[in-house]
């Protein structure tokens, strides 16, 4: 089972390149401030301008992007968006940007995966809530059907499994 969760978590992990870059690891990554760089341009994996800033944890050059009509919900050749790794980080500011702007907070990946999972994985509690309360879904189950409480509880964070299930549609008895 430990190995089962292991392997789940590493493949995650790979799915979302750059979500726990800092800025520093790409100092020497081209800049998307050039008024040469289409603000929906992509790189041969997919990633745009607004994702790149994202994964740098720039987000005064993410506000920039998304003022001037970046779409918020462009994923990369994963299926991964801009709110998903703004989730992953914990950056607040870009996911409330984010959901203000539009993104989805239902998409998928391929595999099914969302941002809720991706901010309960990871243990951000924060997110987990601003994510719910914009109406993420938490029934969702990616192609292996785990739901984000699976992975809260995979990694031990009770506090989000808690706040989930909280969260979690009523099950009706049908007793009156």
């Amino acid at each position: 089972m430990m190995l089962r969760s292991t392997t789940a978590l590493l493949l995650l992990s790979l799915s979302f390149v750059g979500c726990s870059r800092s800025p520093e690891s790409n100092q020497n990554a081209p800049t998307t401030r050039t008024a040469e760089a289409p603000i929906q341009a992509q790189s041969p994996d997919g990633t745009t301008p607004l994702l790149d800033a994202v994964n740098k944890g720039d987000t005064d050059e993410l506000r920039r992007l998304v003022e001037a009509g970046a779409d918020v919900n462009a994923a990369n050749s994963a299926g991964v968006t801009p709110l998903m790794n703004a989730g992953g980080m914990g950056n607040k500011e870009a996911v409330e940007l984010l959901i203000k702007k539009g993104a989805d907070v239902n998409h998928r990946t391929a595999g099914n995966y969302t941002a809720l999972m991706q901010a309960a994985l990871v243990g951000k509690t924060e997110i987990v809530k601003i994510l719910l309360d914009a109406g993420a879904d938490p029934t969702v189950k990616d192609t292996g059907g785990r739901t984000a409480i699976t992975y809260a509880e995979d990694q031990k964070h009770d506090d989000i499994v808690t706040l989930i299930k909280q969260r979690m549609p009523s099950q009706g008895t049908g007793k009156k």
